[in-house]
């Protein structure tokens, strides 16, 4: 009898529980790695609806500060905005509060409160954006406390960079001060060493150049963490520093500085007004017979021969929609006793020739503002240009050896030429016409420094 050996049977129920814990790993993981990839989705919606809300609240921020800023240097009293704050939609919650709220896109908000004590506004802004996965908005706020003071700090200011080369002369002098002006105008024998020139961007090196033989009897600063380039015998300092060839190339100790944090606002809003037509170029009179008269051109205003435009009798307010081109021997000429208000748009502006003559000395009868689209200004006159620029988004270009006698503000600077800049300190001043209101300070709020109603739109 033939007898087979006994195979023994391998247990099925070991490879079956193999299974079932692989399963469960494999399970456990796909599970872990979709509720990680929700909860990264959550997450990242979540930053997205929190940065949101920061942005609406900025928004909130600047309807607030156009609306405190709405009379800021177009000769209406500045604290005279709440007048109009209503009409402008704004409602009146008593005790000197106002409210704004705006819908952005159906989902995202803001709400402004301004509250306005001894005219020194602050701005409390509250943005909320909503986020879908809990339903209801995401909430930030920011508090600014303002207070009215000038668009110039220094003779020139800029956003980026300021390069200087030639053989520039910068210093300062106050025509509201008899001490430091004769008759308010620029006394050489009266001048002061406050010539300065300053940059707010950070974190770049040199962003203020200064070389050739150019004189800075003042002070330079930068944002923080930007440097200063003096090279060749430039100089930066006090009239005795300056003075001593031994200091050339150098920048007097304590006389630069890099905390320069400052905000430079936009240009104030053209007027609200009638706009007539510019009359074509050639030779133009504009008689405002006593007030304010307001002009506009859609086209580049091109001066080309002998074209000249005269102001006279008043103020004229003229809105360059595509800029002003000069050709030489061309000339802008404003009447003793009258005023030239510019706004310059997009296109190139250059004022050549025997450029603005402002004859009666005083900066605040010539003013020139960049709109923000206007991206260059070039200034090559063969006269002095007296007055001041404010143009925070063009790049200005200065040629030449005519004296500059007032203030500008731009997005950078390009200074060529032997010019003798002389910064008008009462440009600075609430006296100058051209005051503003400025963030002193400001701050995120927490939730719980809102009230229940605050916190949904």
């Amino acid at each position: 009898m033939k007898l087979f050996p006994r195979i023994p049977r391998k247990p099925a129920g070991s490879a079956l529980l193999i299974s079932l814990i692989t399963s469960a790993i494999l399970g456990t993981i796909a599970g872990s790695f979709l509720y990680l990839t929700q909860y990264q989705v959550t997450v990242v919606s979540r930053s997205q609806s929190w940065n949101t809300a920061m942005v609406a609240a900025e928004a909130g921020m600047e309807e607030g500060l156009s609306t405190i800023n709405r009379y800021a240097n177009i000769g209406i009293q500045l604290t005279d905005w709440p007048q109009v704050a209503v009409a402008n939609g704004w409602t009146d919650l008593g005790n000197n509060v106002y409210l704004m709220r705006r819908t952005l896109d159906g989902t995202n908000a803001y709400r402004v409160y301004i509250t306005n004590l001894n005219n020194a506004p602050v701005i409390k802004t509250i943005g909320y954006s909503y986020f879908p996965t809990s339903g209801k908005h995401l909430v930030r706020a920011v508090a600014a406390n303002n207070a009215a003071g000038s668009l110039f700090l220094g003779g020139v200011l800029a956003k980026r960079s300021v390069n200087i080369n030639g053989g520039a002369d910068f210093d300062s002098f106050n025509s509201q001060d008899p001490n430091y002006s004769t008759g308010g105008q620029y006394d050489d024998d009266k001048r002061k060493d406050g010539g300065n020139i300053g940059s707010v961007q950070s974190n770049v090196v040199a962003v203020i150049k200064d070389s050739g033989n150019t004189k800075i009897n003042g002070q330079v600063a930068t944002g923080p963490n930007s440097t200063i380039s003096v090279a060749g015998n430039a100089v930066v300092g006090s009239f005795a520093w300056v003075a001593n060839q031994a200091n050339k190339g150098k920048i007097q100790p304590g006389w630069s500085r890099n905390d320069l944090n400052i905000v430079i606002p936009d240009a104030p809003p053209l007027p609200t007004a009638s706009y007539g037509a510019l009359p074509n170029e050639g030779s133009v009179v504009l008689n405002a017979k006593g007030g304010t008269v307001y002009y506009m051109t859609p086209n580049t205003y091109h001066m080309a021969s002998s074209d000249y435009l005269l102001i006279t009798n008043g103020t004229a307010v003229i809105d360059f929609r595509a800029g002003i081109k000069m050709d030489a021997q061309t000339a802008i000429r404003i009447s003793p006793g009258s005023r030239l208000i510019m706004y310059l748009g997009t296109e190139n502006s250059q004022l050549d020739g025997q450029g603005v003559v402002n004859p009666s000395g005083f900066a605040t009868n010539c003013i020139v503002y960049g709109k923000n689209n206007c991206k260059q200004i070039e200034i090559n006159g063969g006269s002095a240009f007296i007055g001041y620029v404010y143009a925070p988004y063009a790049d200005v270009t200065l040629n030449g050896n005519s004296d500059i006698i007032g203030a500008m503000v731009g997005d950078t600077f390009q200074i060529n030429g032997t010019m003798k800049f002389h910064y008008d300190e009462s440009l600075g001043g609430p006296q100058s016409g051209s005051s503003i209101y400025r963030i002193l300070a400001w701050r995120e709020l927490s939730p719980s420094e809102l009230s229940p109603a605050e916190l949904t739109p």
